[in-house]
């Protein structure tokens, strides 16, 4: 996608998106979301290591896992019935509510089962937040530039959360304990409700609350079935997440047994991860203004999996760690990268819908690599793992790019179209995603002198924008004026629901892009300021008896 404006400097760029209020609020509302789940996942997997060991932490892990990766489907229904940012702080508020429970439950020192069922009930709320936080940002942003922006923002923010959660962990169970870790957490997310339930999100379509929670989120898998490409990057996402939970063993092993490193070597290998994740994400800027966005999948997933594929060969602690820091780097850029192609291609009324998909394949996929290293370890030994675990993810993703490139050509935005639509008054009040999502809508049609294109007391099913070519509009067989190019038609039959007011026939051969009633009016009336000025233009025409009448 190319941005239609004018391009500054990626810096430049990020810096007048940050700017933007909307985009600023999500973004420090998704950082203290980050914060808040890594924080609290160290804690209460240090609580269980303290009740019954490794075995304890590994069961924690599964009973928390597992609900999440069937809540995040449902939960990702959210995103797509109702606005967006309530949504989110919905999410946040949830979030809330739950780790403020558990941690009441381990301050209380209740027994480990109550405290799995709350610790897993705040795991699952978790799930809520990155599909609607994923599928926002094309809602707030304001142009192509915008959204690669925000998606980078992102990443730096996943990556400084990566590494800011944990250490807070620490110093707030050395003074309070687990529970606090839990409470202060809670607070914390009180306030990324507060920050986004006020937002003005534009949306152009709101799924229908009618239709069940299941029913919808089935809505989504059926659609994600159909899209090879789209279905292909979400599994490729989620294979990166089988990848972070082998690490979470295989981090262990290396530094303790390969390494001969202390007690602490694990938290200070880890923390090069949270490193590389800041890098990547703040790399990740450089995907501003490109078209094609699968090359640069392909380069994020080489630089992932070949330093994990030699790390295993290594006996020096900084070599270890630079290795570490060089594959979440790579990590990161994939994560926004994957991340920007879907939101580019994927249609904004089922979006949230994928990515929850994607959120429940994530968790799926962190339990798998937890499982999967210690047998890799048995079979094949340290080195043997790391070699497995860093071609899984270049082998899996090189054999999918064909099929992820089908995203990169459906994501071509038509420039000239936008601008087109953007040119009108009815549409000039609607967010770039919004006016994106129309100009693809668009169908051509050409037809030749004298031809009737709307009849006066017919049905109105479309909305006419003029590319070329002259009509003229009648009322009662009376002549009262010429329409040319870039002048539109069409729109107070749909938006009143009532017959054409006037006929329309082409004077010249004539070249129309049209839109079908349903994809005007989801546009129009999804957002407040079109429908102000919708009602202006109407009323301006049908109070009108002069040759200024406009055909409708």
């Amino acid at each position: 996608m190319t941005d239609h404006h004018a391009t500054p400097g990626s810096g430049a760029v990020v810096r007048q998106a940050l700017r933007s209020r909307p985009l600023r609020r999500v973004l420090v509302a998704y950082f203290i979301f980050g914060t808040a789940e890594m924080a609290t996942w160290v804690a209460i997997l240090v609580w269980a290591y303290g009740r019954g060991g490794a075995t304890a932490a590994g069961a924690m892990a599964f009973i928390q896992l597992v609900p999440a990766t069937l809540v995040a489907p449902l939960g990702a229904v959210l995103g797509d019935r109702m606005r967006r940012n309530q949504a989110l702080a919905l999410g946040y508020a949830t979030q809330s509510v739950t780790m403020a429970a558990t941690g009441i439950a381990l301050a209380l020192d209740a027994p480990f089962a109550v405290c799995a069922v709350f610790a897993a009930a705040a795991a699952s709320a978790v799930t809520l937040t990155r599909p609607v936080h994923n599928a926002i940002l094309p809602d707030i942003a304001e142009s192509p530039g915008e959204l690669t922006a925000g998606n980078s923002a992102t990443g730096t923010v996943e990556g400084v959360a990566g590494f800011l959660g944990p250490a807070l962990s620490g110093v707030l169970l050395l003074l309070w304990g687990p529970g606090a870790v839990f409470m202060v957490m809670a607070a914390a997310l009180a306030s990324s409700a507060a920050l986004t339930v006020r937002l003005h999100v534009a949306r152009a379509e709101v799924t229908s609350g009618r239709v069940g929670m299941l029913a919808s989120a089935a809505e989504g898998f059926r659609e994600i079935s159909h899209d090879a490409g789209a279905a292909t990057l979400v599994f490729l996402v989620a294979a990166q997440s089988v990848i972070m939970g082998m690490l979470d063993i295989l981090i262990v092993v290396l530094a303790l047994d390969t390494l001969g490193m202390s007690d602490s070597g694990p938290g200070l290998l880890t923390s090069a991860l949270g490193i590389g994740a800041v890098i990547g994400g703040a790399a990740s800027v450089v995907l501003m203004g490109r078209r094609k966005l699968t090359p640069a999948l392909a380069v994020g997933i080489v630089v992932t999996g070949v330093p994990l594929a030699l790390i295993g060969l290594t006996s020096t602690v900084g070599v270890a760690a630079t290795m570490l820091v060089v594959s979440a780097v790579g990590l990161a850029f994939t994560l926004v990268t994957g991340r920007t192609l879907l939101q580019r291609s994927v249609s904004s009324d089922i979006l949230a819908r994928i990515f929850g998909i994607q959120e429940a394949l994530m968790m799926a996929g962190l339990a798998l690599g937890v499982v999967a290293a210690p047998i890799l370890i048995n079979l094949f030994g340290t080195q043997g793992a790391f070699l497995v675990a860093g071609l899984f993810l270049p082998v899996l993703g090189l054999a999918s790019l064909t099929q992820i490139r089908t995203l990169d050509t459906r994501a071509e935005l038509p420039t000239q179209d936008v601008a087109m639509l953007a040119a009108l008054p009815l549409f000039s009040p609607l967010p770039q995603r919004a006016l994106e999502q129309l100009a693809r809508s668009i169908v051509d049609v050409r037809l030749a002198a004298d031809h009737v294109v709307i009849q006066e007391g017919e049905l109105g099913d479309s909305f006419y924008v003029i590319r070329s070519g002259d009509l003229l509009v009648s009322k009662a067989g009376e002549p009262i004026r010429t329409l040319g190019e870039g002048e539109s038609f069409g729109e107070i039959a749909l938006l009143r629901a009532i017959p054409r007011t006037a006929t329309v026939t082409a004077v010249t051969d004539v070249q129309l892009a049209v839109l079908d009633r349903d994809d005007f009016l989801l546009a129009v009336m999804g957002t407040p300021r079109s429908l102000v000025v919708a009602d202006q233009v109407i009323d301006g025409h049908l109070g009108q008896t002069s040759p200024e009448d406009t055909a409708s």
